[in-house]
Order: structure tokens, then sequence, then C-alpha cells
């Protein structure tokens, strides 16, 4: 799993892509009602090992210690790098998608039950201080802006604060949510290992953990390449992370979106920095 190849490709029966017309059932779940889940893309000894991750940083958790986790540890660099759902996004996205983060989420018993929300409000297209007075309360729907993705590192019920989703509305032109959208809300019921891959644009939340054992989740919301992402990710994952995700790694944290910071001539977009014969002029 640490070849500088990368994880894609080490095990070529397990990443055996799905078939068209399962793709295509995948696309049109995301396309009508706004998200889609993709089972079976961890194993459960990948799941426990997640789960045990989580359990060790999340007495930190206020100082970041569930953010930036691939940095952290190898089995969080697994989530961008599965064939299956990498394709959903790009399908969705553009093929220069970039990876905006990857972070825990851990629900106690007694815990959840969040309102209904849409992402993109802090960097993205749903920011409220960005919306323009000509916009008129109306949000981008016309295709989709960003894709969050939520790993179930337990099973999804629906009593252990899994994600509700109310279908459809990524088709929503307005950004306030109408006062009875919890009505139409589904609980995206998920065995351990899957993933609930949706349109940022959809209205979700997190129902309250009724159990007496946590919930684990991990996401990783992804981006198009001309949009800000949550963090400037080409300067935040280490060297030796970049070089196990292969050569998708430098689309994929960004390297290839950073503005330069140089004249144009002295710039090199794949690498994201200086060309070798400017390399003094190279910022830290």
């Amino acid at each position: 799993m640490e070849g500088p190849e990368g994880i894609i490709g080490m095990d070529s029966e397990r990443e055996r892509l799905m078939d068209r017309e399962t793709f295509d059932r995948h696309v049109l779940d995301m396309s009508l009602e706004g998200y889609t889940i993709l089972p079976n893309l961890l194993t459960p000894e990948e799941c426990t090992e997640a789960r045990r991750e989580l359990e060790k940083r999340y007495p930190d958790r206020e100082r970041g210690g569930l953010e930036w986790l691939f940095n952290k540890a190898l089995i969080f660099e697994r989530l961008y790098q599965l064939p299956d759902l990498v394709r959903l996004i790009r399908h969705f996205i553009g093929a220069d998608a970039l990876l905006s983060a990857v972070y825990g989420s851990v629900v106690l018993p007694g815990e959840g039950g969040h309102a209904l929300h849409s992402d993109g409000g802090i960097t993205g297209h749903n920011r409220e201080a960005s919306m323009a007075p000509a916009d008129d309360g109306r949000r981008v729907t016309s295709h989709p802006m960003a894709i969050n993705v939520i790993f179930c590192m337990s099973e999804f019920t629906d009593t252990n604060g899994a994600t509700e989703m109310v279908p459809g509305s990524h088709k929503y032109e307005y950004v306030d949510i109408p006062e009875r959208a919890s009505e139409q809300a589904r609980t995206a019921v998920a065995p351990e290992g899957s993933a609930v891959v949706f349109d940022i644009n959809t209205w979700h939340g997190a129902t309250k953990n009724q159990t007496v054992r946590p919930r684990y989740a991990v996401l990783s919301p992804w981006r198009r390449r001309w949009t800000k992402c949550e963090y400037e990710m080409a300067r935040v994952v280490k060297p030796d992370v970049l070089e196990r995700a292969g050569k998708e790694g430098t689309i994929i944290f960004g390297f290839q979106a950073q503005p330069p910071y140089t004249e144009l001539w002295q710039w090199d977009r794949e690498n994201g920095g200086p060309k070798p014969e400017f390399a003094h002029l190279k910022r830290d």
C-alpha cells in the first residue's frame, strides 16, 4: 500500500471497476435525487482501522485532530484513490476535480439531530457574503459545483445518527430552505464500508444517534478546479503522501490549480511552481 505508484491498481482483483449499467444507475440517482450510495468501497478491516484512528484522534478534535486525515494515517489516503468513486466524481465535476478536505465525523450517543443545510457556505458558491444582489436569492443549480462524500466507517442506520437527505433538493433554485423540507427527508441507510455521494446543493443533516454506540464517518468534499477549496491542499499535503498518490496526486491536491506568483513564462503549471531554472523564486 506504500508504493510510489499510488494505491490505485495495487490490487487489480479488488479494484475491478463497476459495469456500465451500474455506473449509469448511480449517475441517474445523482441527477434526479442529488445523492447515491456506493456500497462495499472499503473492507470491514479497513473500516475497523479507520474507526481506531478516529477514536485515537477524537479527544483532540477541537485542535484539528480530525482534520487533514490523509496526513495522519495510511488508511485515509485510500479514500481519494478508489477508482469507482473518482470516476463518478469526475463525471459530474470534471477530470481535474480537486480534493477539498478529508476530515472525521463522530456522532456520540444522544448527539446529532442537526438542521438541514447545503454545503459550500464557507468557501463555495453558497457563501452568503458572496451572493450578489442580482442573484435574487438564487443559487447555481444548473450543474453540480461540488460533490461531497461521506464514508460510512460504521453502518448507517435509521437510529444511529446517519445523514438524512432531501431527494431532489439540489435542483431547488433558492438558497433559503422551506420550513417543511424536513418532511421529505430520507435517511441514507448504508452498510459499513459504503460511501454516500451527493451534490453539495442537496439539503442534508445528521439525525440523532439513539443508540449506545458512536457513529463514525469520514467526509471528503471535492470541488471544481476553478473554485476555492476549504484548504490550500497543495501546501497542506505531506511530500510522502503526495508521492504515494502517484501521477494523479498533483491533480487531486490542486498543484495544477495553483495561480502563478511569477510571470507566466516562468511558471510550471503542471507542478504548480516556478520552472526549474527559476527555482530561486519559489516561495515556502
